[in-house]
């Protein structure tokens, strides 16, 4: 038995040693995906916070003449270009492009009559503002993988105005 043995030394080193690299590069690649995804949840709320800011852009003489509320489209999207690229630049160094330039690229869709929502297919009684987005994000944990570090985040969201 302890000739069998003699023979085995050293293999849990060599294991060790295979496996080592295997492991940080699973824990690269788990640090990574929770980093997009934490990202993805910061932009996406800032992103819902914008589209409801802009439901604030209800027309004054609608309302006043006693019909059904309705946004002024061009204040609307003012106001959701200028409060997500706010709200985008609290996300530090991550993005590869300015707040401005996202904002500015943002898909924003204002609708007025019910319907279903163009960017996220839901169903809409009321006034609605829709935002996508594509945001390029730096995540250097990639690189250790071998993978591009740079990430494209797709988001999109809206807000229903209510009187």
């Amino acid at each position: 038995m302890r000739a069998r043995r003699a023979g085995e030394r050293g293999q849990v080193a060599v294991y060790a040693v295979l496996l080592f690299p295997v492991l940080m590069l699973v824990l690269a690649l788990v640090l990574a995906v929770g980093t997009i995804e934490g990202l993805r949840t910061r932009i996406r709320a800032q992103l819902d916070m914008a589209a409801l800011t802009a439901t604030q852009a209800l027309d004054p003489a609608a309302l006043a003449a006693g019909e059904p509320p309705r946004l002024q489209i061009a204040e609307a999207e003012r106001l959701a270009r200028e409060y997500l690229a706010r709200n985008l630049a609290a996300t530090g160094d991550t993005l590869v492009a300015t707040p401005s330039e996202i904002a500015a690229a943002a898909e924003v869709v204002i609708s007025n009559a019910p319907g279903t929502d163009p960017i996220t297919g839901a169903a809409n009684t009321a006034p609605t503002v829709s935002i996508r987005i594509s945001a390029p994000a730096r995540i250097p944990l990639l690189g250790l993988a071998g993978i591009a570090p740079v990430v494209t985040l797709t988001i999109d969201g809206s807000a229903s105005a209510r009187t």
